[in-house]
Order: C-alpha cells, then structure tokens, then sequence
C-alpha cells in the first residue's frame, strides 16, 4: 500500500512540473539587425539648359574709344543742314545712344567652350519691333541693328546692340508744298521722354536751317507703346551646360520698359522709371 502510494505521490509531482513549465512566459527572441541601406545617387542630369527669362534694358557705349569703334552711326555723313538726329551733337560727333542690352538666363551655367558659337554675330537674329514707329521692324539683317559686344556670364548670355533707324519722311507744309525730312534715330523707344524725342527728330524739330514753313500733315504722332526687342539663335548653334548637355533652336523677345512692364502686348509707355 505504502509503495503504491509513493508511486501516487511521484505521478502528481512530474505532472505538476509539466503543467507550471507549460504556463511559464516563453523567451522573447532576439530582434534581428534591420539590414542597412545604401544612398542612392541622384539621377544624372541629362537636360539642356533651359531659357529661363529675356530682358532688354538700355545702355550707353562709348562708341569710338582709343580709336577703335564698335558702333559708329558715322555721324559725319548724317549729320548737316538737314538732319535732325538724337546720334549727334551739334558739331556732329557720336553721343553714344542707340546701345542695348539682351541679357539672356538660363536654368544652370553656359559653357563658354563648348557654346562658343553664339560668340559669333552672323549666328543671331535681332529684331526690333513698334506698330506706332515710321518703319515698323528694324533688323539685325538689313542693317538697322549692329551687334556690339556679345558676353557668357554664368547663366547669362549677354548681348550688346545698337539700334538706328533712319529714312526719309515726307510731310506737307503749310506752303501747300511736300517736304521731305531725311532723319536718323538711334535707341530704343522705353518711356514717353524717348516717344516725344522720336517724334521730334522724324518732324525736323530742331533742324538746322528750320523748316520752310509749318506742317500741316503727315506729322508723326509720339508712339504710344515701347519697342519690343526679339531674338534668335541660329538652328546649328548650341547653347551647352558644363556637363555637356546642349540644345538648339533658342529664341526670345521682351521690351524695354521693365520693371514698369512685365508683358509686350504691346506694353503702354509711362514715364521713365525714375519719374
């Protein structure tokens, strides 16, 4: 009995060892390193660069210096008795009018190197455009624009023109006689003081010997909107970054009367900036 008992005893014992061990809280495993990430690059830039503004402003360029001229609208033959010009003084010197500036931006900076070609005059298209001027469209190509001075800057190409128009303008006087007015007119038209300047010069004001007798028609009316200037790059010129990344066909267009003007459409003159 007694032995049957201790087998009794023993049975209980190992039973409630495996129950407690059943109930105990199993171990938390260990957490596993988080595998490390490498940095990815940045994808390469493959674009061209891109146009990112136009702006025309006026300039003045000393036009003849240590005997080199740049821009000469070679006022000796213009100026005489019967011109009446703002590219002149009175003893018919260059007054270094008529210069402008087209500051071209781009997203990223230009390779002077590999863009070398926009160095080159012949390679640019320049246009300057007023509905409200005696001849409507000055070009680069017929003469009426020269290119000056052509600059890479970081971002910017910089480009250094000179404007003149010049022609002859009939009006009627008051002798019931036709007159002409052989004129020339250098710079951009920007502000109401250049508008008044480019009637004055196209209606003889200032003339020396005067007019003959008053206009009574074909006056020229002061023009009521600014120039608008455009460009253009050849088709095989390009404009590259310093990785080597290029594009061709650039243009663009802008007038000269900004920050008064955002816009040409056209762009109604104000007084000049400082008024």
């Amino acid at each position: 009995m007694k032995k049957n008992l201790w087998v009794l005893l023993a049975l209980s014992a190992l039973i409630a060892m495996f129950v407690i061990a059943g109930c105990a809280p199993k171990p938390s495993p260990s957490p596993s390193p988080s595998p490390t990430t490498e940095p990815t690059a940045p994808p390469a830039d493959t674009k061209c660069p891109e146009l990112v503004s136009t702006e025309v402003v006026k300039t003045y360029y000393n036009v003849c210096s240590a005997g080199s001229c740049g821009w000469d609208p070679v006022c000796s033959e213009l100026y005489s008795g019967l011109y009446s010009t703002n590219c002149c003084d009175a003893v018919g010197d260059p007054i270094g009018t008529g210069a402008f500036k087209i500051i071209i931006t781009f997203n990223e900076n230009i390779d002077p190197i590999k863009s070398s070609c926009v160095l080159n005059p012949l390679n640019w298209v320049i246009e300057v455009t007023n509905p409200d001027r005696f001849e409507k469209k000055l070009t680069k190509e017929l003469g009426d624009v020269q290119i000056v001075d052509i600059a890479i800057d970081g971002k910017q190409i910089i480009v250094t023109a000179a404007v003149m128009e010049m022609g002859d303008h009939d009006v009627w006087l008051l002798t019931n006689e036709q007159f002409p007015i052989p004129y020339a007119f250098c710079g951009l038209i920007c502000n109401i003081d250049d508008a008044n300047s480019y009637a004055n010069v196209l209606n003889g004001v200032g003339m020396v010997p005067p007019l003959p007798a008053p206009i009574i028609s074909g006056a020229i009316i002061a023009p009521t909107v600014a120039d608008e200037v455009y460009w253009k790059l050849s088709s095989g010129c390009v404009v590259s970054d310093e990785l080597g990344n290029w594009c061709c066909g650039y243009d663009g267009k802008d007038c000269c009367v900004e920050p008064i003007c955002e816009t040409c459409a056209p762009c109604p003159l104000e007084g000049s900036i400082c008024q």
